[in-house]
């Protein structure tokens, strides 16, 4: 019971709920509010959780999980299911941390049976005392995203089955699935809820997802990955939930780990990435026997995780999704953009930029880079702009310190 109070204590956004989200999870090009200086109206971050859902129970979903990482420089939170008293299912992008390391057993809390997170009492509090990476995870292609959480203690939640290879006709075009998790509702001007919302969705065939997700993810693989769609969206946050399917006989089932979203904004409509559980369930299924039968362990496989290079290409369209999202209409709606990158490393290219706004002239730097997924994307950027008045950058031949331009930092 102590060990779980301290859990609690070291976990504010699991007892209470504060004004914003430290980082959230889901793959996708991240965007947010440009963070300006004291003149400026701060930052607005795209963390959310099922957009134009509606409110859930834990009572419909008995077997989600809330997991929250608090490292000393990654904090971030996942859904994830309940498959075994002690083992969560998440996704594998929510259990290592932005450098490729696998992330610290202690510094996850894991919550079951709460709707509300306000609720959240010690005795729904779990430590964890083992991560273990799916073997065959591959960040640069979004492909087989899996991992389990091994619980220091089992969980009163009920555990949901795993989809196997004699589940393949729920993968078909058209499935209903439900999709569940916690977290902003609305992106801007952000909203975040303390209660688990729900939305039903559909599974997608491989041609639409090909279609809608050519501009995110080049490789949709059909065999490791599914894509659902609706009038709802996941977000992020949502990383590592559930996407559960009916059999038929009438058992809830569970299909899909989410992973990967195709809109910066979660707009509703717009197709999501799910990691195909049947491809993932021998090894969980294997690991299910060890912790809770004693079984032969299998193996410990830390996947050799690579980050992507960023080419030029890479980082102008980043960049230029980035400002559009960032600033909206002072971006898109100027004239005169101008974006120079060159590698600095690999993984990194930074950008000049500039463009005219009306009477405003911006002017700065863009890095484009990849890590692991801790603010959205495996692809994010850093920035420093000014705005000047443009009378004043012609005027001046030290505009710096002459026209007092108002600074953007993200």
């Amino acid at each position: 019971m102590r060990g779980a109070t301290r859990l609690l204590a070291r976990y504010p956004r699991v007892a209470r709920i504060a004004s914003a989200v430290a980082a959230s999870a889901l793959l996708v090009v991240s965007v947010g509010q440009p963070e300006a200086s004291a003149s400026s109206t701060g930052r607005d971050g795209a963390e959310a959780s099922i957009v134009a859902g509606q409110p859930g129970s834990i009572a419909s979903f008995p077997w989600l999980a809330y997991v929250a990482y608090r490292g000393p420089v990654d904090k971030f939170s996942c859904g994830g299911t309940v498959i075994a008293p002690r083992l969560v299912l998440t996704a594998a992008h929510c259990a290592l941390t932005s450098t490729g390391k696998v992330a610290t057993a202690s510094n996850f809390a894991v919550l079951t049976g709460v709707t509300d997170l306000r609720e959240a009492s010690a005795e729904r509090a779990s430590a964890v005392s083992q991560v273990l990476i799916f073997p065959e995870y591959d960040p640069t292609r979004v492909l087989n995203d899996a991992a389990l959480l091994v619980l220091a203690s089992p969980v009163a939640a009920p555990a949901l089955p795993i989809a196997t290879a004699s589940d393949a006709g729920l993968f078909a075009d058209g499935t209903p699935v439900a999709i569940a998790g916690w977290g902003l509702t609305r992106v801007r001007p952000p909203n975040l809820p303390a209660v688990l919302r729900q939305a039903q969705s559909v599974v997608r065939s491989t041609s639409s997802c090909r279609r809608a997700l050519g501009r995110v993810l080049l490789t949709f693989d059909p065999a490791g990955q599914i894509c659902v769609r609706s009038s709802a969206s996941l977000c992020n946050g949502d990383s590592g939930g559930p996407a559960v399917a009916t059999r038929p006989d009438g058992t809830a089932v569970l299909v899909g780990i989410a992973s990967l979203k195709a809109s910066a904004t979660c707009s509703p409509g717009v197709p999501q990435v799910m990691a195909r559980v049947d491809r993932v369930s021998s090894w969980a299924s294997a690991w299910i026997a060890a912790i809770e039968s004693g079984g032969p362990a299998p193996p410990v496989v830390v996947p050799a995780v690579k980050l992507p290079p960023v080419t030029r290409g890479d980082a102008e369209l980043v960049a230029w999704l980035g400002l559009e999202a960032d600033f909206g209409v002072r971006f898109v709606g100027g004239r005169g953009h101008e974006i120079a990158c060159r590698r600095l490393a690999r993984e990194r290219v930074k950008c000049r930029l500039q463009w005219l706004r009306r009477n405003h002239l911006y002017r700065g730097a863009i890095t484009v880079y990849t890590a692991l997924p801790r603010e959205g994307s495996i692809y994010n950027y850093r920035y420093t702009i000014r705005r000047f008045s443009f009378g004043c950058w012609l005027a001046n031949r030290n505009p710096l310190g002459a026209c007092n331009p108002r600074v953007f930092r993200r």
